[in-house]
């Protein structure tokens, strides 16, 4: 018996949903890193001039490692962000030119599949159970504007406490070491040295707040743009509405694609409690295993 091949957009959520989680756990990685970064910058306060040194090149080091994972971890999720919004939009829409599309993507991957290895995936990706058209396009949108909001607040709040933490950990280092810290001369340039990567790592964090923060009120903004658009009949989005829907694509692929992937682990403990809350909002949607947003 021959088994039914996968949608091309379903491939598209499967391969786009993989290059998502590579790039999320780069971003991890890459703050984990930083936190050498820091241990470095602490213990450098109260040790001699070499060993000094040693640990500001050590910081540096680390500061260095991790902007350039983030840098292939950014790489990563863009060609997964563009997976994702093909695939929608393939789904969605349908699409002539699918084929040409998913091979385009694997090229664009620097670890793509073998062609014997088939993407797991997920049938129930999408709750939408409307024909292909602009309302079943419309109802994916807002399915993904609602996971979107919510996991990029939640991400925003984890991001802030663990930046208090960050914080308080410097501060406390500092006070402690005022009495033990050594006015040698030579140091001057280590300290400096670790002073610059430390605030480096400071404002990583912070730029992954503001955009976090930045994507969940915009898409915000989104969901009831496209909240407006359900009086709209098939007819009418496919005419003089058509240009409101896909300019709220638009709005919607742009917050996303500027954003920080969301940390797989927030995104499994957030997961049931999304699912039951979309439930409730859209009764007349099956409730979808949505996967974390770019």
């Amino acid at each position: 018996m021959v088994k039914n091949s996968p949608s091309p957009a379903l491939e598209f959520i499967a391969l786009a949903d993989d290059q998502l989680h590579r790039a999320s756990k780069g971003f991890r990685i890459s703050r984990q890193v930083q936190i050498i970064t820091l241990a470095s910058a602490i213990v450098s306060i109260f040790t001699p001039t070499t060993i000094a040194y040693i640990l500001a090149l050590i910081s540096l080091g680390t500061q260095s490692a991790s902007w350039v994972i983030r840098h292939q971890a950014k790489n990563r999720q863009t060609i997964g962000d563009e997976g994702r919004m093909r695939g929608l939009l393939s789904d969605a829409l349908g699409s002539a030119s699918e084929s040409i599309d998913l091979t385009n993507l694997l090229h664009r991957m620097n670890d793509r599949p073998q062609s014997d290895k088939k993407p797991e995936v997920d049938p129930t990706y999408f709750a939408s159970k409307s024909p292909h058209g602009p309302i079943r396009l419309r109802e994916h949108l807002q399915e993904n504007a609602f996971w979107g909001k919510c996991l990029y607040g939640a991400s925003a709040k984890q991001a802030i406490r663990n930046l208090a933490i960050y914080f308080v950990a410097i501060i406390i280092a500092t006070f402690l070491a005022i009495p033990f810290a050594s006015n040698d001369d030579q140091l001057i340039t280590a300290r400096i040295l670790v002073a610059l990567t430390v605030f480096g790592a400071t404002i990583t964090q912070i730029n992954e707040i503001i955009a976090w923060r930045s994507a969940e009120s915009k898409i915000e903004l989104v969901d009831r743009r496209l909240n407006a658009l359900e009086i709209y009949s098939e007819v009418q989005l496919r005419g003089d509405a058509a240009e409101a829907l896909y300019a709220v694509f638009g709005d919607y692929s742009v917050a996303t694609a500027l954003t920080p992937p969301v940390p797989r682990k927030l995104y499994l403990r957030e997961r049931d409690s999304l699912n039951a809350l979309w439930k409730r909002r859209s009764p007349h949607l099956q409730t979808s295993q949505q996967e974390e947003p770019a």
